[in-house]
């Protein structure tokens, strides 16, 4: 949805109808930027990162040295500004020089002198185009991410517990033997990291539709880490991995108790994971400038830069391997990245010292 917290780059070599665009957009409480040439446009294009590029630019199609048309068609040629809907300003309204704008990659002309309103009409309708065919394309990623998950980290778990499932009915396993007993023990940890990758990928998935909602308050940071070893202790247990824990009494935190339960708990099943048996996990929290820092380490065997770049960057979800076989899709990282980022772009700059 387009809001006017959105920033509108105008370019025009014509400083009266710079000025006109300008004050119109920003009587509605628009963000507006402004380049006197197509040659300043590209250049402050070039200098920011995505976080800094507008939403919209209205470029005009007259200017010397370089016209509207060829700085369009530089824009969608790179794919960091490619996805930027361009509105061109024209006193030309001929069929050809229309056409020829929309070949260049424009979205819609707006022809000169204009009035406020139809300026306005034309640039919400395209702000809100943006952000729908964004949506769309954001959730064909989410979708894709979800059949590789189905594809590999799930169906492989549940095909083999259906296996060992029919070994038992059909009466292949002694049921007072040991081999018996050892057999329902794995099916019941398989059954458990099933569950635990379900959970997880329910609470990415409300993440990616924006349906998890953020509820900052004072939390108890003793008890979600608490909560997390006691939900995760039997794995631990299972590769005999000690917790050796450091935390300081009454560590409260202002954040959301939903997200900081989610990151702290994937953090540590990851450690779990790739540490083997006999390992240790060190959690520690401490109060530096009014923040609580909070440390989970491991002495198993880690994880590359490359790697780690590799599962948050990716469209489709890492498959990584434990220390006694156990499957991963790279999920839990991303869970904890997409947490933080919501979070953070919830939380009020005053507050954000406080965070987790």
């Amino acid at each position: 949805m387009s809001t006017t917290n959105d920033i509108i780059l105008i370019v025009d070599d014509n400083p009266m109808n710079v000025l006109l665009t300008d004050t119109i957009l920003k009587s509605v409480g628009y963000k507006t930027l402004t380049a006197n040439s197509g040659i300043e446009a590209l250049a402050l294009l070039s200098e920011m990162d995505r976080t800094e590029l507008p939403s919209l630019i209205l470029l005009d199609v007259m200017m010397p040295d370089m016209d509207g048309l060829e700085v369009c068609r530089e824009i969608k040629k790179n794919p960091k500004l490619i996805e930027i809907p361009v509105i061109f300003l024209t006193a030309n309204s001929q069929t050809e020089d229309l056409v020829n704008g929309f070949k260049a990659g424009g979205v819609d002309y707006i022809t000169k002198p204009f009035k406020k309103e139809e300026l306005l009409v034309r640039v919400n309708n395209h702000l809100e185009l943006f952000y729908s065919k964004r949506t769309i394309l954001d959730m064909n990623k989410t979708k894709s991410k979800l059949y590789s998950i189905i594809a590999q980290d799930i169906r492989s778990p549940l095909s083999g517990i259906q296996q060992t499932i029919d070994a038992i009915d059909q009466g292949f396993f002694d049921p007072c033997s040991e081999d018996f007993k050892e057999l329902i023990h794995q099916l019941g940890i398989r059954t458990k990291e099933t569950s635990i990758l379900l959970n997880s990928l329910l609470s990415w998935t409300k993440v990616e539709s924006e349906a998890q909602r953020i509820e900052l308050k004072h939390v108890d940071i003793n008890n979600i880490i608490s909560s997390c070893i006691l939900l995760l202790g039997a794995s631990a247990e299972e590769k005999q991995i000690e917790f050796k824990l450091e935390i300081a009494e009454n560590t409260v935190a202002f954040c959301d108790e939903v997200s900081a339960h989610s990151i702290i708990r994937n953090v540590i099943s990851n450690a779990i994971k790739f540490t083997g048996k006999g390992g240790l996990i060190s959690i520690k929290t401490e109060t530096q400038n009014a923040s609580i820092n909070i440390s989970i380490s491991d002495n198993g065997i880690g994880m590359s830069e490359e790697k780690l770049e590799k599962i948050l960057k990716a469209d489709a979800l890492v498959t990584t391997v434990g220390t006694n076989n156990e499957q991963g899709s790279g999920l839990g990282l991303v869970i904890v990245r997409d947490f933080v980022m919501k979070t953070n772009e919830s939380t009020p700059k005053s507050l954000s010292r406080h965070l987790v």
